[in-house]
C-alpha cells in the first residue's frame, strides 16, 4: 500500500491538469470554506461540511457544535482548550502530566495518553487532513474560519480513530481583495501576542489569491517552581500559515495550505496530595497549601515543532464533482517531566521522551449532485505514518530504563454514503466504511541498576486489523425550519502496542475497540427564527475498551494499555438560541450524561500483595514475575464496574449573552458566558476524591468597541472572573502521590485589531 499515496497524488495532479469545461455543483470538498449565512456571530446559520457537502448546521442529521471565527473571538479563546464548556457534553482540557497534549472528551469517552502508540478516541481534522499525533493538536486558534465538533462515531466520512467524535478545524482561505489585519493582545501573567494576516487579492488574471498569517504568543505562566525559582505553565509560540487558492471561474478549484509551528512550554505545575508517603513530608510547606506553587527538582518542559499542510482540489465533471485531498505532517518534540511529584529521592521517575514522526494521507471522493431522488458520496482513503521515540526513565538514583521505539502504520479505506429522498420531507441514508490498519512495531529496552544492565529485550512485531462500520439515518422535515432524525452508527479503533513495557508480556498487542451508537434528535428554528431549539438523545455501547492498567515490569510497576472493559453511556443535550431583538442573542445549553463501566475486572491500583483474597475480587490472583521468575507477590483483579469514566460530568451546561449596540462610529459589543459542570472524575481509574474536579461555574466576559466594517476594534476581556480554583486533571504514577494540575486563575486582557 505504499503506492497508494503515489496513486492518489497522481489523481490530484490529474485534477490539476484537467480542462475547465463543466458547470459547478453545490458540493464542497473537505477543507473548502463556505461563508456563514449571516454575519451575526450567534444569530446566523453556520455552514458546515460534516457530510462532505456545504449545508447549514441545522440541516445535518447528527449533533454538531459549530463555532465560526466571531464566536471564537467573542469567547476570548487562545487555544482549543479555551472553548471548554461551551458545547454540551464536550470537555477540552490539557492532559496535565505532559504540557503539549490536550485531553478531548465527547459524551464521556476520552483519551489522554501522551505516548504516540495510543491512538485517540476523538480524531482531529485540519483542512481535511487527519492528524495522527495527539501532541500536535494543541491548536492555537488564530486565522481559523470554523471549528466543527461532530459528536458520535464519524467513521463513514471522517476516517479513523473517532469512536467518540471528530474535531474538524477549517482555517481561513485567501480573500478576493487585497487587505490584511493586525491584532495586538496584552493580558495577565505576562501575556503578549501578535497576530497578523495579509491577503494579496486576486492576481494572475484573477486566477490566484494568496494569504499569509503569523502568530507570536508569549505567556509567563501562573505558577512557580520553588526549587528553581522559575515560573511554570509558561508558553512561547511562533507559527506561520500560508495559503494559495486557484479559481479561474471554471469547474476546477484548488487550494494549498502550509503551516509551521514552534512551541516551548515550561511546566506543568503539580499540586501533590498527601498519600502517607514519608517523602511527601519533605516537600516545602508552602507547596502543600498553595496550588500555584510547586516543588519540582527541575523545570519540566515540552518543546514542539511541527510543519505540514494540505492540498484540496475540486473538479466539477458535469454530473457531480471529484475532490482530492492530500496531506502531510511532520512533528518533533522533546519532553521532560517529573512523574512522582516528590523531591526526594532525586531522580524519581524523571522521564524524557524524544520523538520524531511524519504522516501522509490522500483521499479521493466523488460527490453526486443534490436535488436528485438519490445522491451519494463515495471515496477511497489512504494514510501512513512512521515515528521513532527514545524514552529515558530515571526511576530512582540507581535504576534507569532505556527504550528505543519505532512504528510504521498504514491504513486504507473505502467508503460510501447514499441518501434517498422518497418524498420531499423524508430522507433515508445508508453508509459504510471498510477500514484496514496495519502496524509494524519495533521495541528495544534496557534496565540498568547501578550502571549495570540487569535486563533487556528486543521485539519486532506486526499485526493488522480490518473492520466494516455502517451508518443508518432517517431524517424527516416537519417544515422548512424543523427536522427530526434518528441515527445508528458503529465506530472502530484499531489495536496497537505499548511503549512503556519493559518485558515482552507488557507490549501487546491489544485488540481493537468498538462502539454501537444510537442517536435521536430534533433541530428547529421556531417563531420566524426567533428561537432555535435543538435536542438530542443518545446511547453508546462500548466493548473491548482500551484503557490503562498497572502491571509489573522488569523492576517496577508500569502503566500499560490493554482491553479491560465494556461501558454504556447515555444522555441528552439541549441547545437553545434566542434572538429577541436585533443584535441581541441569548444562548443556553444543557447536557446530561450517565457513563459507567458494565464489565471491568482488572487490578487498577498497582499495589501488589501476597495474593490473599480481597473484597470484590473477580478473577484469580496473578503471580508477579521479574525476568520470568515469581517474586512472591500477586496482582489481584477486582470488580471495577463501579468506577466512573474519566471526564464525564453528569450535568453540564452554559449560558451566554451577546448584545451589539449600533453607534455613530460602528458598534459596541457585549459578551458574557457562564460554563457549568458538575463534579467529575478526571482519572477514571480510581474514585479517590483527589482525582475529582469539583462542581464549578466559570464566568467570562468581554466588551468590544468596533468601527464600521470592523476596520478597527478594541476588546477588553476577562476569564474566570470569580477566580475559581479548577483542576484540569489529576494523575498518579503507580503508588506515587496524586498530582493535580490547575487551570489559570482570573485573568484580564486587552485586544486591539486593525484591518486594512
Amino acid at each position: 500500500m505504499k503506492t497508494g499515496f503515489l496513486l492518489a497524488s497522481a489523481g490530484a495532479i490529474a485534477l490539476t491538469a484537467s480542462p475547465a469545461q463543466a458547470q459547478t455543483t453545490d458540493a464542497a470538498p473537505a477543507g473548502d470554506v463556505p461563508a456563514a449565512a449571516e454575519a451575526s456571530p450567534h444569530g446566523g446559520d453556520i455552514v458546515v461540511t460534516a457530510q462532505r457537502r456545504s449545508e447549514s448546521v441545522q440541516d445535518v442529521p447528527i449533533a454538531i457544535a459549530a463555532f465560526n471565527s466571531e464566536m471564537v473571538e467573542a469567547s476570548g479563546s487562545t487555544n482549543i482548550t479555551s472553548l471548554n464548556g461551551i458545547a454540551p457534553n464536550v470537555v477540552l482540557q490539557t492532559q496535565g502530566l505532559v504540557a503539549n497534549v490536550p485531553m478531548i472528551a465527547i459524551r464521556g469517552m476520552s483519551t489522554s495518553d501522551p505516548d504516540p502508540n495510543a491512538d485517540p478516541k476523538v480524531s482531529t481534522i485540519i483542512d481535511g487532513v487527519y492528524i495522527p499525533f495527539v501532541s500536535s493538536t494543541m491548536l492555537d486558534l488564530f486565522d481559523v474560519e470554523r471549528i466543527e465538533v461532530l459528536k458520535g462515531p464519524q467513521g463513514v466520512l471522517f476516517g479513523k480513530n473517532n469512536l467518540a467524535g471528530t474535531i474538524n478545524v477549517v482555517t481561513s482561505r485567501p480573500a478576493d481583495d487585497f487587505g490584511g489585519e493586525v491584532r495586538l493582545t496584552a493580558g495577565s501573567n505576562g501575556l503578549k501576542q501578535f497576530r497578523g494576516k495579509i491577503n494579496s487579492g486576486r492576481f494572475a488574471d484573477d486566477a490566484l489569491a494568496a494569504k499569509i498569517a503569523v502568530n507570536f504568543r508569549d505567556y509567563n505562566g501562573y505558577s512557580r517552581n520553588v526549587v528553581t525559582g522559575n515560573r511554570l505553565n509558561t508558553a512561547n509560540v511562533k507559527s506561520v500559515r500560508g495559503a494559495l487558492d486557484y479559481d479561474k471561474g471554471g469547474p476546477f478549484t484548488s487550494t494549498v495550505v502550509v503551516d509551521w509551528l514552534k512551541q516551548k512550554t515550561t511546566g506543568p505545575a503539580p499540586h501533590v496530595l498527601d498519600n502517607g508517603d514519608p517523602n511527601w513530608d519533605l516537600l516545602p510547606d508552602e507547596v502543600k497549601t498553595d496550588i500555584r506553587k510547586s516543588a519540582v527538582p527541575f523545570d519540566p518542559y515540552a518543546n514542539t515543532e511541527t510543519y505540514g499542510g494540505s492540498w484540496n482540489s475540486n473538479l466539477d465533471v458535469g454530473y457531480g464533482s471529484i475532490a482530492a485531498v492530500l496531506g502531510y505532517r511532520h512533528l518533533t518534540y522533546i519532553t521532560r517531566g517529573d512523574f512522582d511529584g516528590l523531591i526526594t529521592p532525586v531522580p524519581g521517575l524523571d522521564v524524557t521522551r524524544d520523538f520524531s514522526g511524519e504522516s501522509k494521507s490522500a483521499e479521493l471522493r466523488y460527490v453526486s449532485p443534490e436535488d436528485e431522488p438519490v445522491d451519494f458520496v463515495v471515496g477511497a482513503y489512504y494514510q501512513a505514518d512512521k515515528w521513532r521515540q527514545f524514552n529515558t526513565v530515571l526511576a530512582n538514583p540507581t535504576t534507569t530504563t532505556l527504550a528505543q521505539l519505532h512504528q510504521d502504520t498504514e491504513s486504507y479505506a473505502l467508503f460510501a454514503l447514499v441518501n434517498a429522498h422518497p418524498t420531499e420531507r423524508l430522507t433515508l441514508s445508508i453508509g459504510g466504511r471498510y477500514s484496514h490498519d496495519r502496524k509494524k512495531y519495533d521495541i528495544a529496552t534496557q534496565v540498568l541498576i547501578g550502571g549495570i544492565q540487569r535486563s533487556s529485550f528486543e521485539s519486532s512485531l506486526e499485526n493488522s486489523w480490518s473492520e466494516f462500520t455502517p451508518r443508518l439515518t432517517v431524517e424527516y422535515k416537519l417544515s422548512r425550519d424543523a427536522m427530526l432524525y434518528a441515527n445508528y452508527s458503529q465506530g472502530y479503533k484499531a489495536g496497537g502496542y505499548n511503549s512503556r513495557g519493559t518485558i515482552p508480556e507488557n507490549i501487546g498487542p491489544y485488540n481493537p475497540e468498538h462502539v454501537n451508537a444510537f442517536e435521536v434528535g430534533a433541530k428547529t428554528d421556531l417563531f420566524d427564527r426567533l428561537l432555535r431549539l435543538n435536542v438530542a438523545g443518545f446511547v453508546n455501547n462500548y466493548r473491548d475498551l482500551q484503557s490503562a492498567v498497572t502491571r509489573m515490569g522488569a523492576v517496577r510497576p508500569e502503566n500499560i494499555t490493554t482491553n479491560v472493559a465494556a461501558a454504556k453511556i447515555y444522555g441528552f443535550e439541549v441547545e437553545t438560541l434566542l434572538r429577541p431583538a436585533p443584535g441581541l442573542t441569548f444562548g443556553a445549553n444543557l447536557a446530561y450524561l450517565h457513563a459507567r463501566y458494565t464489565d471491568f475486572c482488572a487490578d487498577t491500583d498497582g499495589v501488589f500483595t501476597d495474593g490473599s483474597p480481597e473484597p470484590g475480587q473477580c478473577a484469580p490472583a496473578m503471580p508477579i514475575l521479574i525476568n520470568g521468575t515469581p517474586n512472591g507477590t500477586f496482582a489481584v483483579p477486582t470488580d471495577s464496574t463501579y468506577l466512573e469514566l474519566a471526564n464525564a460530568p453528569k450535568w453540564s451546561g452554559s449560558l451566554s449573552a451577546d448584545y451589539a449596540i449600533p453607534t455613530g462610529f460602528g458598534e459596541v459589543r457585549l459578551h458574557a458566558d457562564g460554563r457549568y459542570s458538575a463534579r467529575f472524575n478526571t482519572w477514571g481509574r480510581s474514585n479517590d476524591p483527589g482525582y475529582y474536579r469539583n462542581e464549578v461555574m466559570l464566568v467570562n466576559a468581554s466588551i468590544a468597541v468596533a468601527g464600521v466594517d470592523d476596520r478597527w476594534k478594541v476588546t477588553l476581556y476577562g476569564s474566570n472572573l470569580t477566580d475559581q480554583d479548577v483542576i484540569s486533571g489529576a494523575i498518579s504514577a503507580g503508588a506515587t502521590p496524586i498530582q493535580q494540575y490547575y487551570q489559570p486563575p482570573r485573568e484580564f486582557g486587552v485586544d486591539v485589531a486593525f484591518k486594512f
